[in-house]
Formats: C-alpha cells, sequence, structure tokens
C-alpha cells in the first residue's frame, strides 16, 4: 500500500519514523492475491505484516505504509516521510542510511538518527533531542489496544488499513 496523509498536521517541528510489527492471524493468510500486494511477509514467526508511520512531535499520526513483514524498515521510510523541509527528522538506529539522510537534506530538513556502530566517521546527533523518539512508540501502543489493529484478521491491506486509520483518527480526537 503507498504511503496516504492522514491529517495536516498543526505547525511541528519534529517528524518521527519507526516500523512495528504486527501478527497475521492465521484466518488472513488464505490469498486471493499475492501476498506481497496484500501486505503480507513470511519470517520464522509465520506470516506478518509491519506499519511504517510518521508521527508528529506530539504523536499523532502524518504518514503511514503497510508493507510485508520481511521488509527492512528503510525501504518504506523515504516513502512515508513525504516532505520535511524545515523539520528535524527523528529515527532509531535500524534508519541510519546514507539514502535517508540525503533525502532528509535535499529536502531541507535536519536528520537527527544515531549511527550504528560499524559506521566509521559518525553522524550527526543529539542524544537530548532524539529522546523525544518514545512518540511514536507510545502512538503504537495507543493504535494496538484496539484488538483489530494489534492482530491482523483482515485479507485484505485496504480493510485493514481502513482499521487502523480509525484507531489513529480516534488517538487524533482523543
Amino acid at each position: 500500500m503507498v504511503a496516504e496523509t492522514v491529517c495536516s498536521a498543526e505547525p511541528d517541528e519534529f517528524r518521527v519514523v519507526d516500523t512495528t510489527h504486527v501478527k497475521v492471524h492465521q484466518d488472513a493468510c488464505h490469498f486471493f492475491q499475492s501476498p506481497e500486494k496484500q501486505g503480507f511477509g513470511k519470517t520464522k514467526g509465520g506470516r506478518n505484516s509491519k506499519l511504517s508511520a510518521v508521527t508528529n512531535g506530539k504523536g499523532k499520526l502524518i504518514g503511514l505504509k503497510l508493507v510485508p513483514g520481511n521488509e527492512s524498515d528503510m525501504k518504506s521510510a523515504i516513502e512515508v516521510l513525504g516532505e520535511v523541509t524545515g523539520l528535524i527528522v527523528l529515527a532509531d538506529k535500524g534508519y541510519d542510511s546514507d539514502e535517508i539522510r540525503q533525502h532528509v537534506i535535499a529536502n531541507g530538513g535536519v536528520a537527527n538518527i544515531p549511527g550504528r556502530k560499524n559506521r566509521r566517521v559518525e553522524p550527526f546527533y543529539i542524544q537530548e533531542v532524539g529522546k523525544r523518539r518514545y512518540v511514536v512508540e507510545n502512538f503504537f501502543g495507543r493504535i494496538k489496544r484496539f484488538r483489530r489493529v494489534c492482530t491482523r484478521y483482515d485479507r485484505l491491506a485496504e480493510t485493514y488499513l481502513s482499521f487502523v486509520f480509525l484507531a489513529a483518527l480516534m488517538d487524533w480526537v482523543r
């Protein structure tokens, strides 16, 4: 599924990106189309999907994409981030790549992503600002309180994403 903007955000200086795994129930694994088109991936634990999300600095959803569970987080990060002009992008070490940093800088933003241990040159990172990444984890915790979001029971990606957007909308209103 393609990343979609949920709501135009009020002015904020942060964009926080992260991904969470969603276990797919066995009844949802009867495919009408190829599993990858519906966001199903296969790992050691069975079928699963990932929700790649971008929130503002207050933890409210800005963009979302459903990807297969065995796909790298970095693949969907650029598509979900979108326009970041004048914003600070926060992410964890899983998003440490030159491609993401160049995308953020080319669009007029600042990437505050910690570097991995194998980097030769330490990238720009302010730890005090990076501590604000918890808002995206809190967002995932709030929407996963809903049973249909926490475990994927739906075969079609559109149906599942509808419930995720409903949960995100309820979080916006809260």
